[in-house]
């Protein structure tokens, strides 16, 4: 039934790839091949897209960098619509007013950083050095260095489980810890207003570079990684947890927990999808058992 489908994607007019490395997209580098990636270049397309694969009971997913996601080690036997990784659509990015930027959703937070230090705007230098969309940012209330997304977004733009474009203001958005109103509804986020404020340029900058200096120090930059992959339980850190329970460095196949920073799985060595998962529930039970507290993976698993 699914082979018929690149008929219809050609119908629609979309860049597509068939059989897409979905794995290798990902920052982790971990994961099989999807059946089919698309790149829309309008709201029109990603409705058809939509649609038509919601005819066929086609599984469909909507991804930005692909930052937080582990792809299964078979693929997934679906459609992968795709905003940001590799894409050059969704991508403006532009001044509303003096303190206003609006970006599409497979803009990068990189970039939006490098645009408000441009104009001399400061509140979003929180948000440099996290490999996330906008998209996948306002969906996970990305967050650093106690400040997070929602802290910026005034309002969201997206397309509505009935096919319409819909405007939130934040507080529709139902920010919450790494939690929004997208984590309940099937949505798609297609841009977003960031409200911020005029500043210097020079203390922009020394900001954004100390934020970034903290990352690579603490954070183990040099391994593929999903970035942090469990939230922060209340009252106490993932990383520390996971210290105290004795499970630096420990290891599932390739998959190991991070010697820099407990908080992160890496793919140290050719991890396969099954290792990651394998270590995951390791890291889960053993934390459990050892400090009472259970871990939530802030890692999307497909």
């Amino acid at each position: 039934m699914y082979e018929s489908f690149v008929n219809r994607i050609e119908e629609i007019g979309c860049p597509y790839l068939e059989n897409a490395p979905l794995g290798k997209y990902s920052s982790i580098q971990v994961g099989g091949t999807c059946r089919y990636a698309v790149w829309p270049e309008n709201t029109d397309q990603i409705k058809k897209l939509i649609a038509s694969a919601k005819e066929i009971d086609m599984p469909y997913y909507i991804l930005g960098n692909c930052t937080n996601i582990l792809v299964p080690d078979d693929g997934v036997n679906g459609l992968i619509i795709l905003l940001g990784k590799s894409g050059t659509n969704f991508h403006q990015i532009s001044l509303i007013d003096d303190t206003t930027i609006h970006c599409e959703a497979g803009v990068s937070l990189q970039e939006v950083c490098m645009f408000a230090l441009k104009h001399g705007l400061k509140g979003l230098e929180f948000a440099y050095g996290i490999p996330a969309s906008i998209g996948g940012a306002i969906y996970m209330n990305a967050g650093a260095f106690e400040v997070e997304i929602k802290d910026v977004v005034t309002e969201c733009t997206f397309i509505d489980e009935n096919g319409n474009l819909v405007t939130f203001l934040n507080p529709d958005l139902q920010f919450s810890y790494r939690h929004s109103y997208f984590h309940d509804h099937s949505c798609v986020i297609i841009s977003a207003n960031i409200h911020l404020e005029k500043g210097n340029r020079e203390e922009i900058k020394e900001k954004m570079d100390t934020f970034l200096n903290r990352r690579i120090a603490k954070q183990p930059l040099e391994y593929p990684s999903a970035g942090s992959t469990f939230k922060r339980p209340g009252g106490a850190y993932a990383a520390k947890l996971i210290d105290d329970s004795g499970l630096k460095g420990y290891t599932v196949g390739g998959a190991m927990v991070s010697n820099k920073h407990c908080g992160f799985v890496i793919n140290y060595d050719n991890a396969t999808s099954k290792d990651v998962i394998a270590l995951v529930e390791h890291i889960q039970k053993v934390v459990a058992e050892k400090t009472g507290y259970h871990l939530e993976c802030e890692m999307i698993i497909m």
